[in-house]
């Protein structure tokens, strides 16, 4: 029989994920407290969690809000980013972070929108540009266009 406490977990993960478009999981070993407090301060100025959670409890919550996709992500120790809005902007934001403080935090993939993707997509959505430069860069090759006619 599970306990009281790993219910009442089951039962926030099932609300979590069914809630949040955007969801990227990493490892998390070998990072201490303080550097695990930092990461997790910058990703909440973004709108961004970040939850340790048991494979097997995630797995479970996956099952019962109908969602066997997020299984493929939850390898070894596993930790998530979960939040709504710019897939974009959140992929960009974890992977400079690691990159830019040194965090050798290994990403194991993400599932966005329903569509599961690997780590090495992962890292190549974080280095697109933002929804915002990418559309200032296409309403300047329209007007470079325009101009020329």
């Amino acid at each position: 029989m599970p306990s009281d406490k790993n219910v009442d977990t089951l039962e926030e993960i099932k609300e979590k994920l069914a809630s949040n478009s955007v969801l990227i999981s990493t490892g998390f070993t070998g990072l201490d407290v303080a550097t695990m407090t930092q990461f997790r301060r910058k990703l909440r100025e973004q709108g961004l969690e970040y939850r340790v959670v048991k494979n097997t409890i995630a797995s479970l919550a996956a099952d019962e809000i109908g969602f066997p996709q997020i299984k493929e992500v939850l390898t070894g120790p596993t930790g998530l980013v979960m939040g709504n809005g710019d897939a974009i902007a959140a992929a960009k934001l974890l992977t400079e972070y690691l990159r830019s403080s040194r965090i050798a935090m290994p990403l194991n993939g993400a599932v966005i929108d329903g569509q599961v993707m690997t780590a090495q997509e992962v890292n190549e959505l974080g280095a697109l540009p933002t929804k915002p430069v990418l559309m200032s860069m296409l309403m300047g090759q329209l007007s470079g266009v325009v101009a020329r006619l």
